[in-house]
């Protein structure tokens, strides 16, 4: 009887002793599945945060493609208004070139028409004098006494 109460006190030392083993694992796999929740957990939120950001960066890039599509048509259309005001400044250097040239082309004709005038002057004064002198003689041939009286006189 003691030889069975010894076997079966061995058992039942054998079996607490596997009791004892798988409930330290049970506490070991407990602890490791605590341990994965937890990392299951962050890599969660890691997701989470990571799809918030990448939804805002989406965002951001929609926002910027848009703003860069707005700087483009701002930048043609200054490009057309810059090849305008081009086309426009060399019009008006053209105006300003040609407005230039009536005014030299001007200018020479009134030097030239002052120096005609100028000639037209001399001529009349020429003629004038010439004039002077005829009707000097006409007035001797027609009095001719009057001249020796005023010589006389002065």
């Amino acid at each position: 009887k003691e030889l069975a109460e010894t076997e079966h006190h061995a058992q039942v030392v054998q079996k607490n002793s596997i009791i004892t083993k798988k409930q330290e694992e049970i506490e070991s796999v407990t602890e490791q599945l605590s341990q994965l929740k937890g990392q299951f957990q962050q890599l969660n939120q890691d997701a989470n945060t990571l799809a918030e950001r990448y939804s805002r960066l989406e965002k951001s890039t929609t926002d910027l493609k848009n703003r860069f599509q707005e700087i483009l048509a701002e930048r043609n259309e200054l490009r057309v208004a810059k090849e305008k005001l081009q086309a426009h400044q060399r019009q008006t250097q053209q105006e300003l070139h040609d407005l230039q040239q009536d005014r030299d082309r001007l200018l020479q004709k009134n030097e030239l028409a002052k120096s005609k005038v100028e000639a037209i002057i001399q001529r009349l004064g020429i003629l004038g004098t010439a004039q002077d002198q005829h009707a000097q003689e006409i007035q001797q041939l027609a009095h001719p006494n009057a001249e020796t009286g005023e010589e006389i006189q002065s």
